[in-house]
């Protein structure tokens, strides 16, 4: 909370023009809210296909609260062991099927549902050290048809990768989608 009260110290004297936070819970948010008066302009939370977060987006847009939405291909970084049986985000088959229809491949597919599901509450920002990937990413901005849409929708298996509960002895993430 002392960080966070700082953040608005800043903004309130100019030398911010928002405040942001990142991976906080719902009722993580709704303490600062109560305690500060301040809602945060923006929240960095993992979001992709698997997993979707709908209510929280929901909930996001209700309080006015943009979103930045960062792993969106889920399980490319190579410390997200958690579901490892169920292969690479960028692999669903659903997602290279409607790549093929588009010419795009699964990652792009990826990109272009966050995109169509930000509309004006939500940015997407991919990861790449890799040029030929940076590349791609930028290739992400096409429109899918709402059909397409659907059916990642309903690809939601509520599976978070970045979850270091266990690293940081605290119970990230208690009263969201993802954590079993």
């Amino acid at each position: 909370m002392c960080s966070y009260k700082a953040m608005e110290e800043c903004r309130k004297k100019g030398k911010a023009k928002a405040i942001g936070v990142s991976n906080f819970s719902k009722a993580e948010l709704e303490r600062i809210i109560k305690e500060t008066g301040t809602v945060p302009a923006v929240h960095q939370i993992e979001c992709h296909p698997w997993l979707q977060q709908a209510g929280f987006d929901a909930w996001h847009k209700e309080k006015g609260i943009h979103i930045t939405q960062y792993s969106p291909f889920g399980n490319q970084n190579a410390i997200y062991t958690k579901g490892e049986s169920l292969g690479k985000l960028i692999e669903d088959p659903t997602l290279n099927e409607i790549g093929k229809k588009y010419n795009k491949s699964g990652a792009q597919v990826a990109l272009a549902w966050g995109i169509a599901h930000g509309k004006s509450c939500r940015s997407v920002i991919p990861k790449s050290k890799t040029e030929n990937r940076i590349k791609q990413n930028l290739e992400g901005d096409f429109k899918l048809e709402a059909e397409d849409v659907k059916k990642i929708d309903s690809l939601d298996k509520k599976m978070r990768f970045n979850d270091p509960s266990g690293n940081f002895g605290w119970d990230f993430y208690k009263d969201l989608d993802g954590k079993q």
